[in-house]
């Protein structure tokens, strides 16, 4: 298993544990009204994905900054990881604007959930470029 591979793999696995981490704490803390108002809340969430993203910064910088570690065709898959990447950061953006123009028509939407929509997209977007890291490897292997 390639280098990029194997940080992909790790990436997908913690990023499935970071999005059911910070839903259960969202839930468990008391959700969006409660995140508005409690400050402590609203600094455990930016903990939680402050530090996945930093996490995600460590498992693929190495891979960046060393050119001996990845060949051709792991710069190749990796510049192709984006066209996932970016239709799943797409299709939570609409997710994220339906339901909530939906839940709110004519009310206006709370602030409360731009915030949590941006950070949302964060998680999506690096769980998907980790996905698109795994298809590149998966494709490549079935047409190589």
């Amino acid at each position: 298993m390639a280098p990029l591979q194997k940080r992909a793999f790790y990436g997908l696995i913690f990023g499935i544990a970071w999005a059911i981490a910070i839903v259960a704490v969202f839930i468990l803390k008391g959700g969006a009204t409660v995140f508005d108002t409690d400050q402590t809340f609203r600094l455990i969430m930016d903990g939680i994905w402050v530090g996945g993203l930093i996490v995600y910064l460590v498992l693929f910088y190495p891979i960046l900054r060393k050119p001996k570690l990845v060949d051709e065709r792991d710069k190749l898959i990796y510049d192709r990881s984006p066209r996932i990447q970016w239709l799943a950061v797409i299709f939570a953006l609409v997710a994220w604007v339906i339901g909530l123009t939906e839940g709110f028509r004519g009310q206006g939407v709370p602030t409360v959930f731009l915030y949590v929509m941006f950070f949302t997209i964060l998680c999506v977007s690096a769980i998907a470029q980790c996905i698109g890291i795994l298809v590149g490897y998966w494709r490549m292997n079935g047409n190589g």
